[in-house]
């Protein structure tokens, strides 16, 4: 790991995001995690976060490898934001958008001409721009993959060198996939998470914060419905 996902790690369990009990997920798993982004409700969670998806975007594409940075409406938006501003502390400044629910129909926006300006908010890319997407998490894709279209149809030749992430839970569906690696052989996007599971649960064990008996109940429910990768994690 690295020391940005240790960080990232700390601040979740700190501020409650990520959680040990018992807890039925929307897919009807009893499961011993919780992960709840919407617990960060501030600035100060804000930075944290933003610090998280900064330093995987760097580590995965380099400052180089992409021109900026979309977040889907809503809980896109304040990630795409925090993100940006957390390049731009490391030196590398690129621009954020977004899109609106709703098309604008009124101002310099609405007209016939400023088709992506009326729908998108911030920077305006060019046609052929590496944008990378950003969110919390990715459960069925749905709202990822409209999200892409919406930008195809807007930005001609746009490319998307990465989705990311906040955590993956490194779960298999009922077909027996990932939904990150389904994501991904659908779209052509390559999907990032900040932190995987395995990762976090490695950290928080390695910093005294499981109980022997919460890792087994974790490593338990990872024998039965984790990755091939994840399924050996104790």
């Amino acid at each position: 790991m690295q020391d940005y996902q240790r960080r990232f790690v700390d601040f979740l369990w700190e501020c409650g995001a990520f959680r040990i009990g018992t807890f039925t997920l929307k897919s009807g798993r009893v499961s011993p995690t919780f992960v709840n982004l919407g617990l960060v409700e501030d600035g100060q969670g804000l930075l944290r976060l933003g610090d998280a998806f900064a330093g995987k975007l760097l580590e995965v594409l380099g400052p180089d490898g992409f021109d900026s940075v979309f977040g889907p409406a809503y809980k896109g938006v304040p990630l795409a934001v925090a993100t940006a501003i957390s390049l731009s502390t490391r030196g590398v400044r690129k621009p954020y958008l977004f899109d609106r629910k709703e098309r604008k129909t009124h101002g310099e926006e609405a007209s016939a001409k400023a088709a992506a300006a009326s729908i998108l908010v911030g920077h305006r890319p060019a046609d052929g721009e590496r944008i990378v997407m950003v969110d919390d998490v990715l459960t069925d894709g749905a709202t990822k993959r409209e999200a892409l279209d919406l930008l195809r149809s807007l930005v001609p030749g746009a490319r998307f060198p990465a989705l990311l992430v906040a955590v993956a839970r490194e779960e298999v569906g009922p077909d027996g996939r990932d939904a990150l690696e389904r994501f991904t052989a659908d779209t052509g996007v390559p999907v990032h998470p900040a932190v995987t599971m395995t990762e976090a649960l490695s950290h928080l064990r390695d910093a005294g914060r499981l109980s022997g008996a919460d890792r087994e109940r974790c490593s338990a429910y990872l024998r039965q419905y984790g990755t091939p990768a994840a399924r050996d994690w104790r």
